[in-house]
Parts: C-alpha cells; structure tokens; sequence
C-alpha cells in the first residue's frame, strides 16, 4: 500500500471518527468468495478485474493507456522473487504474477513517506487484514488490503527476434477502511477499495520488514503519535522497543 499499499500513498485513508476500535467488515470479501470471483488463500485476496467487480473496485485504469516496453530479460525475470529490505528493488516486479504479489505482502510490515502524507506504518496480515498507523492520529485505524488485476500487453525487445508483443498483468493494490474514515488527498470516504497501480505503490515504499514488527495489530492505540517527518523503520524500533522478527 500507508496504504498500501494507502496503504500508503494516495491509496491510504485518514481517520476522522471518535476514539475506539475500528472493526473492518469481512461481508464484501466473503461476497466475493461465495461468488467465486476472488481467490481466496493463506495470502491476501486476488481478485480478477471485469464487470462483476467493477463497482466495488475503482482503479485508474488511464494510467495504462501507454503500453509499456520492457527488454526480454526484463520480461522473463517479472517474476523473480526481490532481496534486501529497502528502495524498489526489494519488491517484486511491477508486472508480475498477481499471487507473487500478494504473498509477498501477507505478513508484512511496509513504511512510506510522501509529502502529501507524512510517514505511514502499516502491518497487512497473511489474509490481508491491515493495521495503519497513519502520522497524527492516536488510533490504529483497521481496514483490507486486496491484489486487482487484469490481462495487459507490452512490446518485448528481444536482441535476437526484435520486438514482440508479449502478455503481462497489470497489477493494483486496493485498500478499503471503515465507512467513517476519509482520505484528505483525493477526497474518498472509506467503505469501498481504492486501488492504486501497483507500479506507482512500489515507487512509494521505502521500506519492508516481515512480520508485525510493531504488534499493530495487537494495539488499539498507536504507540506514539507519528510526525510527518521521514522515519526509517529502525529508528521508529527503538523508540517502540518493538523485537525484529
């Protein structure tokens, strides 16, 4: 997302309600399930994009009216698992499987910065639950984070073959919160997924760490309130006295 994966970024919702618990209502997803459009694992939830959906996801889809161009090492590397904990190149590809997704970001702990937000803590759970700590708030504020995709085509230089068209995913990341939080940067109220290119979540993140390294979602009360100045996940640790996992 943060969400974010708003989770963080533009995807993320601020809270504005009184001062309790925020439960996030499972009854969409398990909508979904029942109807056989989502795919539902030990991993937060894939879904399909097409008309069974579509009024329950909003994603930017003009964002991808440019085909992309990718080298063919590019394209056959998509969905290489990443290394290392920070930057981009800690996160898998922007066009891969949807799956390498999101069991990539079930159990994690995921930190972004944005001068529109400030600095974002969220914990998204192996089913997709997520925990945000979100900068001036004093509340942990509950919500879902789901993978939406559909069939995408890019031009494919091969050094041997020349260029092709070849078939990737186009990939977003959808975050819903509870229908009394708002999002002060585009102006949406909670209730619904927000989706966000997944490419554009991935240039966000600064940081990931496995695991619920802040016990978020154990909290009702944020452990402190966060400023809006850049943070690093280490740093944030010592002042929680939060255990690396």
């Amino acid at each position: 997302m943060t969400g974010m994966l708003a989770t963080a970024g533009d995807a993320l919702a601020r809270m504005r309600a009184g001062k309790g618990r925020v439960l996030y209502r499972i009854a969409g997803l398990l909508a979904l399930v029942l109807s056989g459009t989502l795919e539902a694992y030990a991993q937060p939830a894939i879904v399909e994009f097409g008309p069974a959906v579509s009024q329950q996801f909003r994603r930017p889809r003009g964002l991808f009216a440019a085909r992309s161009v990718m080298t063919q090492a590019e394209y056959g590397a998509r969905n290489t698992l990443p290394k290392g904990n920070s930057g981009p190149a800690s996160l898998p590809q922007a066009h891969a499987d949807p799956d390498v997704i999101a069991s990539f970001f079930g159990d994690r702990t995921i930190l972004t910065h944005s001068q529109q937000h400030g600095t974002q803590i969220e914990y998204i759970s192996r089913s997709g639950e997520t925990s945000l700590w979100y900068p001036g708030d004093d509340m942990i504020l509950r919500g879902a984070f789901v993978v939406l995709w559909e069939k995408g085509a890019a031009e494919i230089d091969d050094p041997q073959d020349g260029r092709y068209r070849g078939q990737i995913n186009l990939n977003y990341v959808c975050f819903r919160y509870a229908a009394n939080s708002y999002n002060p940067t585009t102006g949406h109220r909670g209730g619904g997924f927000e989706c966000g290119t997944y490419a554009s979540q991935r240039a966000r993140l600064k940081e990931t760490r496995k695991g619920d390294v802040f016990g978020l979602a154990r909290r009702d009360a944020a452990p402190f309130p966060l400023g809006r100045e850049a943070q690093s996940i280490a740093a944030l640790q010592k002042r929680v006295g939060a255990v690396r996992p």
